[in-house]
């Protein structure tokens, strides 16, 4: 199995995006409504901001880049990043799926709460299901160069967001 271990934000949500700050109204409550209903989804469980960066910030250019990714090398997504939730294990699935990479989800790292640093734990975090999962191929989608030094062959890593470089990069490593 070919595995994406994906972080959103550096990778998929720009660190200029600022549009999840709208002001919470009938308007926001009504999209979390239709999503709801699009996707037989309960997204009202989650935090609206959660969702509004996921529908506004994310750049489509990076997701239509994933999707690539994923489609030309079949892949599955470990999401690796501080947007997972110990309460809801699908809510990263059910987040992914507003911008139809749902199917893609395969898990969720482990969240990890040793005194590490960031870097640390995250490689940490990614050992552990490196090791759960039979994961033949993988790459690493994260914005945090530490990544590097812990996986030279398979961190791919981006800056802002996924560019057409990084693609490239990514099906390299994940047709070894």
């Amino acid at each position: 199995m070919n595995i994406v271990f994906l972080d959103i934000d550096g990778v998929l949500q720009p660190y200029s995006s600022e549009n999840n700050f709208y002001e919470i109204n009938n308007k926001t409550k009504k999209l979390v409504e239709n999503l709801s209903q699009k996707y037989k989804i309960d997204y009202s469980k989650y935090n609206i901001y959660d969702i509004l960066m996921t529908y506004y910030d994310w750049d489509e250019s990076a997701v239509a880049r994933l999707k690539y990714i994923l489609d030309e090398t079949s892949s599955k997504i470990i999401v690796s990043s501080n947007w997972r939730s110990e309460k809801n294990i699908y809510k990263m699935r059910d987040l992914l799926t507003i911008r139809s990479l749902g199917d893609y989800w395969f898990a969720d790292n482990s969240i990890l709460n040793y005194k590490l640093t960031f870097g640390e734990k995250r490689a940490l975090e990614i050992k552990k299901s490196l090791f759960k999962y039979p994961i033949d191929n993988f790459v690493i989608l994260d914005d945090l160069k530490e990544l590097k030094d812990f996986f030279p062959n398979n961190a791919v890593i981006t800056f802002d967001y996924l560019k057409n470089k990084d693609v490239d990069e990514c099906i390299k490593i994940l047709k070894k």
